[in-house]
């Protein structure tokens, strides 16, 4: 049952982070970074990639570099077929459409106006559409490093579960009290510190986070939970 709500959890997880990367970066590119516009998006892309390179190879994938470098071509590659990255470079390449800003009569003025807010709804949209690819690209390497790290939170998940029943056994023969107050909101930590605490690594925006450091905080914490889960779980079954 843990594993169904892990695997759900961490679905609901990666898509919420999606859309969630998706808005910050819009909201990015008119305020925080509106000098780089989506490129801070491909950017972010980039240096995820360069820290996949500096372990270039797991336990379960033998190497990394060219898995992280197949999972960015197979998103891009649904983008590049429906042509949304062509629609991009015609609005916003060399040869985009310019903002017609002449003076002319009213019925002129009305469709030049119809012109410009046409172009200009085509261009925002086809940033977002490429912004929303980066982003995809952007979840779904962190996600594959998670993969990369999936021995080490197994290693994690046994270290938890063999403390938490020792400290069950100690507390089943030594007379401990029961208290399913701490069993169950144990058990609901465990389950966010594997997907919603994850999550928030998914979709941190600004970048210069080493995975590392998310690998470490996040097996703690799941060795942490877990075992205070199975400590607290019932003496008698």
């Amino acid at each position: 049952m843990l594993v169904f709500e892990v695997s759900i959890g961490l679905v609901m997880v990666a898509v919420f982070a999606w859309f969630t990367g998706v808005a910050i970066e819009v909201v990015g590119i008119y305020s925080f970074w509106k000098d780089e516009g989506e490129a801070h998006a491909q950017r972010i892309v980039q240096q995820d990639l360069e820290y996949i390179a500096a372990a270039p190879s797991s336990l379960l994938v033998e190497d990394t570099v060219a898995f992280s470098h197949e999972v960015v071509r197979r998103v891009a590659q649904p983008y590049v077929a429906l042509g949304i990255v062509r629609w991009y470079q015609r609005h916003n390449g060399p040869a985009q459409q310019q903002i017609d800003r002449s003076t002319g009569t009213g019925q002129q003025a009305l469709t030049r106006g119809l012109h410009n807010g046409t172009v200009y709804a085509s261009r925002t949209m086809s940033r977002i559409a490429l912004i929303s690819m980066f982003v995809a690209q952007d979840v779904l390497l962190r996600m594959s490093i998670a993969i990369f790290a999936l021995p080490a939170f197994a290693l994690a998940c046994l270290l938890g579960a063999v403390d938490g029943l020792v400290r069950r056994d100690l507390r089943r023969w030594g007379g401990g009290r029961e208290s399913s107050f701490i069993y169950h909101h144990a058990k609901r930590y465990t389950v966010w510190s594997l997907t919603g605490g994850f999550g928030l690594y998914l979709a941190w925006p600004f970048g210069g986070f080493n995975p590392a450091l998310m690998v470490l905080v996040f097996t703690v914490l799941v060795a942490a939970t877990l075992s205070t889960t199975l400590a607290a779980f019932k003496k008698y079954v």
